[in-house]
């Protein structure tokens, strides 16, 4: 098993979810930004920046920390924080039902025993605003990271 398995099976998890297409479910690659608002909502699993490998018997462990970004275009606080909060729920009840979805995919020695947040729903901003437009500026995007806390075993 690897990180990048792990990192596989959740993005296949996504993309398999109606709320998001599969060009928009990716591994480290912050172009699909690119794609405008149009193209959203995105979801960026990012290598994961903590993890904890352990060998205590003859099975070696891992934990990886694999973060995920959930990006919502921006149209009105109450339409776009609704969108956010029912795209967040979709993968959040995946995850939840019974079946391989906790396992990353994986057929065994994989499971995603935790799922949380990892700070506020954060607005994004056109990144050429001044201090002086920023106040009065609406954003491009919310977003908010999630941390798919995974055990290999």
């Amino acid at each position: 098993m690897s990180e990048l398995l792990i990192q596989q099976g959740i993005q296949a998890i996504i993309q398999s979810l109606g709320e998001f297409a599969d060009a928009d479910v990716v591994i480290n690659d912050w172009t699909v930004l690119d794609g405008g608002v149009a193209g959203a909502p995105y979801v960026i699993i990012f290598t994961a920046d903590t993890f904890r490998a352990r060998q205590d018997s003859t099975s070696e462990q891992t934990w990886w920390n694999v973060p995920i970004r959930l990006v919502e275009a921006f149209t009105d606080w109450a339409t776009t924080l609704n969108n956010f909060r029912a795209r967040r729920q979709a993968i959040l009840d995946t995850m939840n039902a019974v079946g391989t979805a906790r396992a990353a995919g994986q057929a065994t020695a994989v499971t995603i025993d935790e799922i949380r947040s990892e700070g506020p729903i954060t607005p994004y901003y056109n990144p050429y605003l001044t201090a002086e437009e920023l106040p009065e500026a609406t954003p491009i995007y919310l977003y908010q990271d999630l941390i798919f806390v995974t055990e290999e075993y």
